[in-house]
């Protein structure tokens, strides 16, 4: 599995926007963070779908968070850009490799099961930390 530079991006967008103060436009995001004005625009717009972030249109508009910093997860970040569904679903390509006669259907439940447990201890990990915490460890000059 490989996370697309979308979700750092997202979370830097986030945390900008968290500790500035009013409204950022999408072209002063790009400035800061110099990526694509274009990608940038997809990116928020993903953050605005998932209820993260409001565009307010009008000459001293721009980006601001619908939630505080500490209601919004590294998970909720995930979910917006990558979206909810499962990691990996079956295809049933194991019943290919090995004769019916082995207990097929165990051995595809064994590795679904190891799949999934995996994929819960990720999404797992990434709701122990909000933005808010981010910060803290920003203004403490740990990372």
């Amino acid at each position: 599995m490989k996370i697309r530079k979308s979700f750092e991006q997202a979370i830097c967008i986030l945390l900008l926007i968290g500790t500035h103060d009013g409204p950022l436009k999408s072209h002063e995001l790009s400035q800061i963070l110099d990526v694509s004005d274009s990608y940038l625009k997809k990116v928020t717009r993903q953050l605005v779908v998932a209820g993260l972030i409001t565009s307010k249109a009008s000459k001293l508009g721009g980006f601001v968070l619908n939630k505080k910093m500490d209601d919004i997860s590294f998970f909720d970040i995930f979910e917006a850009i990558e979206g909810k569904e499962k990691f990996i679903q079956t295809t049933h390509l194991v019943d290919k490799v090995f004769d019916p006669a082995f207990n097929v259907k165990q051995t595809e439940s064994v590795i679904m099961n190891y799949l999934n447990d995996a994929e819960y201890q990720y999404k797992s990990k990434l709701k122990e930390i909000n933005l808010a915490e981010i910060t803290k460890f920003a203004h403490k000059g740990i990372i």
